[in-house]
């Protein structure tokens, strides 16, 4: 993968010393996938290679929810989450009149500032003391729920690199004032693609951003006959995993389904993810499921024709991959980044015409139905597009990948060192 600036080598760390690395994340429900997930592969990724990984955060035994994440805590002391080790960053319930004025400031552009001050001004004593101990402080996400300016503030304390992976959206998703103020206190960058990275050094970032890439587990191991079994489906399968919100492109593909099944009546549309806030109506066909197994979603991509998530804005894209895995072809909106990935469309089936001022794609559902049923009447072109999304996703295993972070890690302790 390719760096969007050289990396210095050399340095106090020895090339291969296992470090011990703090990931900080607002939440960590690995279950809701995406980010969460990402987090959770990456920890394991890291102790694969020798590094002892903790994961310091706001919830793990639930989402939160409005200012849950100023006042709800965890129970006090570590504990594991799918084998991964997490500590809880506890707030002082003392603080509860700063925590209050702050949740008023922090969605008010003239106040955001101040609002981050308040916060780290009550979460400096937990914040230093959660994250001692470590060789570098690495932030998953964006400004969501304030943690990564706590553990910005403990890294400088601490005297050890602060490295931010933004997954930021350019013009959507982590491209707000605030994120960006987290960002510019970063000593370094780990982006997802060349995209995101062109988007940060255009914006006059100094700071050297490297093109990390993202992962995915090498499993192959799906049952689609199991799949069919125990959900009782027939017939052809169109698959969503993800969020059920309309940035995930759910109310369109359920539209698009309505608008298929006169021509296709065999046809089914599995939803798979948590819900959004609206559920969609029920129709024949239409499964609709929440939560399920991590072996229940490798099942559904073994037994899908192709999945169709249309997002309206990614960073990545793992789910995208984790099809890939399968030889599975996808369906996915013509975004820039996706563009990159997916070979401007040579690895999947983009769709819509892309603004590109403002990175945003328009697609109505009944120019996805018909990109849909034009798909599944092709399995010559189902099974190209699935053979080269397969022969993309080699590139980010987790083995692969895993070795650009230890990369840009080593990097930011010669960068701190040198300062």
């Amino acid at each position: 993968m390719e760096q969007a600036s050289q990396l210095k080598t050399g340095g106090s760390a020895k090339p291969g010393k296992p470090l011990k690395i703090a990931l900080s994340i607002w939440m960590f429900k690995p279950g809701t996938g995406g980010l969460q997930a990402h987090a959770e592969q990456l920890a394991r990724a890291l102790r694969q290679q020798g590094h002892e990984v903790v994961v310091v955060t706001r919830a793990y035994s639930r989402v939160p929810e409005f200012l849950d994440f100023l006042f709800f805590n965890e129970p006090a002391g570590d504990t594991e989450v799918n084998g991964v080790r997490v500590r809880p960053l506890r707030l002082d319930p003392v603080w509860r009149p700063v925590q209050w004025l702050l949740s008023k400031c922090i969605h008010h552009p003239g106040l955001q500032k101040f609002g981050v001050w308040l916060y780290e001004l009550q979460a400096r004593r937990p914040t230093r003391a959660a994250f001692m101990g470590f060789d570098l402080i690495h932030h998953v996400g964006q400004a969501t729920a304030l943690i990564g300016f706590a553990a910005e503030q403990a890294a400088r304390s601490h005297r050890v690199p602060f490295v931010v992976q933004p997954t930021c959206h350019p013009y959507q998703a982590g491209d707000d004032p605030l994120d960006h103020l987290l960002f510019k206190r970063a000593d370094r960058l780990l982006v997802h693609t060349r995209f995101e990275a062109g988007h940060f050094i255009f914006g006059n970032y100094r700071m050297p951003v490297d093109v990390v890439g993202n992962g995915i587990e090498d499993r192959t191991d799906g049952d689609a006959e199991r799949f069919r079994r125990q959900t009782g489906i027939s017939g052809p399968i169109v698959l969503y995993i993800g969020r059920k919100d309309p940035d995930k492109g759910y109310p369109l593909v359920v539209e698009a389904f309505r608008h298929l099944r006169a021509k296709l009546p065999d046809l089914n549309l599995v939803c798979i993810g948590p819900s959004g806030g609206n559920p969609a109506e029920a129709q024949p066909r239409f499964h609709d499921m929440e939560f399920v197994s991590e072996q229940t979603k490798h099942d559904a991509l073994a037994a899908c024709d192709c999945l169709c998530v249309p997002s309206v804005g990614e960073s990545f894209g793992l789910v995208y991959m984790e099809a890939g895995r399968y030889s599975k072809p996808v369906v996915a909106r013509r975004l820039p980044v996706l563009e990159e990935l997916l070979e401007n469309g040579r690895a999947g089936l983009l769709v819509g015409q892309p603004d590109v001022k403002n990175n945003h794609v328009p697609l109505a559902a009944e120019e996805l139905a018909a990109t849909l049923e034009q798909l599944l009447a092709t399995p010559e072109k189902r099974r190209e597009l699935g053979q080269n999304c397969r022969r993309v996703s080699e590139k980010f295993i987790w083995p692969e990948v895993v070795r650009q972070f230890e990369s840009a890690y080593q990097a930011a302790l010669v960068g701190v060192a040198d300062q």
